[in-house]
């Protein structure tokens, strides 16, 4: 039988340990990543990709736990392989948007998975879930999407930040820099509770400097004085010249980059 996470260039996803108790799973087909933490009763899957392949088959090689599927928020980039397990754990907002494929091909290939219609169950801000002496933290945050929370892994002293924070570029609604201000505040306040950020796209395992950066970058677009960049262009983003998506406008500090659209 045909392995599903290989396709014509090879393996579709990668692994590897990047702790006593976590995996990193990168897609090939965009700088995105997932993560796996291991209890000793069961693991946690932060997000799922787009649903290609499958998903689960690669997870099993990783770990015989049970595994509770946990969504940043309702991007199908990152719910689309949700469908692989009977239920995932997300915020309110993101159970309005999780199923919403984008396009017809990954509608069809849901379809095809063994949960399709699969049950979601709601997390609140300041959930504590117990994988087994491996303790998480869910922490309300939002403006990338109003449905975003942050995992705090508060044995292995790491921050999950989904595409509220990232190495690339945070895409932001402008209305919506003020809440981008707040939601990093949010998270600066746990800062004596994790060493490095991994977030979803475009680089991970960030240092908690980006945090101050992206605060500043808030602050003076909210004032007026952000800078602007030439581009919108970016890793992971164009400047949508070329028909792919990207576009918006681009600005910096320090580590800390927005697209606005």
């Amino acid at each position: 039988m045909a392995n599903p996470n290989v396709n014509e260039q090879g393996y579709i996803y990668g692994k590897f340990q990047t702790g006593p108790k976590t995996w990193t799973i990168m897609s090939r087909t965009s700088p995105q990543f997932v993560y796996l933490l291991i209890g000793d009763e069961k693991a946690a899957l932060i997000d799922s990709f787009y649903g290609f392949g499958d998903l689960r088959a690669l997870v099993e090689t990783i770990t015989d736990k049970p595994v509770m599927v946990i969504n940043t928020h309702g991007h199908y980039d990152h719910t689309g392989g949700n469908s692989f397990w009977p239920e995932a754990y997300m915020s309110e907002y993101a159970t309005k948007e999780c199923k919403r494929a984008f396009g017809e091909e990954l509608q069809k290939i849901a379809e095809s998975h063994a949960y399709p219609d699969y049950e979601t169950k709601i997390l609140n801000d300041g959930d504590i879930i117990e994988l087994g002496n491996h303790t998480l933290e869910i922490i309300k945050i939002g403006a990338h999407s109003p449905g975003s929370i942050a995992i705090l892994d508060k044995t292995e002293r790491m921050l999950y930040s989904g595409d509220e924070m990232e190495a690339g570029q945070v895409l932001i609604g402008k209305d919506a820099v003020p809440t981008h201000l707040k939601t990093m505040e949010k998270l600066l306040e746990h800062e004596a509770e994790f060493d490095y950020i991994n977030s979803a796209h475009n680089g991970t395992h960030l240092t908690k400097d980006y945090i101050y950066d992206f605060i500043e970058l808030d602050k003076r677009f909210i004032a007026g004085t952000a800078t602007k960049l030439d581009s919108a262009a970016g890793f992971g983003w164009s400047d949508g010249s070329g028909g792919f998506g990207g576009g918006g406008d681009r600005y910096n500090y320090g580590r800390a980059h927005f697209v606005v659209h």
